[in-house]
């Protein structure tokens, strides 16, 4: 992914989304964070499955996400478990709460990646999940569709030339579009936070409560649709 740039369009979006967050922050209640009481400790895994020309079917809860697009008939996914522990040993237990599950239908047409945590109790159902994260560096077919659900994370997508669906609640999605040309319809949306795109011949971008980027061209064949509830979507021009 390329580097922000405090000179370049995306690095003043940058700017300018830390400071709508620094407003937003300054309407809400702070509350003092406890520190010294947990370590962070990481454990990486890699996972791999065969997929032919379909799906990739992605849900995880907390974690950033990273998918490029590359020419080979596999899925390979990268994922790096973060807990927040007192010792070491403690950690170990927490590794063992979070299961990385990766599996394919029959015809082998859809990929199903998912974060699989630790079953919630009615009376706490989020106590603990602040502690586990699961970051993914993930590789897929090019042209294979995307679909995805994450709760707490960015998102950073490349060389993906198939349909994608992306939702996610808190967090930014940054899209690289291989190609304008064989981009047929995007539709981008946030709740609260900033939008930006290069797809036409002006940037467009713009900061606030439900903020949208969409375009349009009947000559292409690639679908793109982002709901974002809090965070910021930015649709580039691949590098290509």
């Amino acid at each position: 992914m390329r580097e922000i740039s405090s000179s370049t369009p995306r690095g003043r979006a940058f700017r300018r989304r830390v400071m709508l967050w620094g407003i937003a922050l300054s309407c809400a209640v702070l509350i003092p964070a406890r520190s010294g009481l947990a370590d962070e400790f990481s454990q990486v895994s890699t996972h791999s499955i065969r997929l032919m020309r379909g799906t990739v079917v992605i849900d995880t809860r907390v974690g950033d996400i990273y998918i490029e697009g590359w020419d080979k008939a596999l899925v390979e996914v990268q994922a790096e478990k973060v807990v927040r522990a007192g010792s070491e040993k403690k950690s170990r237990h927490l590794f063992g709460r979070l299961r990385i599950q990766l599996s394919t239908d029959e015809e082998e047409r859809t990929v199903y990646l998912k974060t699989i945590y630790p079953p919630r109790r009615p009376w706490r159902p989020f106590r603990g999940e602040s502690r586990l994260t699961v970051n993914y560096r993930i590789k897929m077919p090019s042209d294979a569709n995307l679909e995805l659900k994450c709760v707490d994370g960015d998102v950073r997508i490349s060389g993906i030339t198939g349909n994608q669906r992306l939702k996610v609640n808190y967090g930014d999605v940054e899209i690289d579009v291989p190609s304008v040309w064989d981009l047929r319809s995007l539709q981008a949306h946030t709740w609260l936070g900033y939008v930006q795109s290069d797809l036409n011949s002006l940037t467009q971008d713009n900061a606030g409560f439900s903020r949208n980027i969409s375009f349009y061209n009947p000559q292409g064949k690639q679908e793109i649709k982002v709901r974002v509830r809090m965070g910021g979507v930015f649709i580039y021009r691949g590098s290509q």
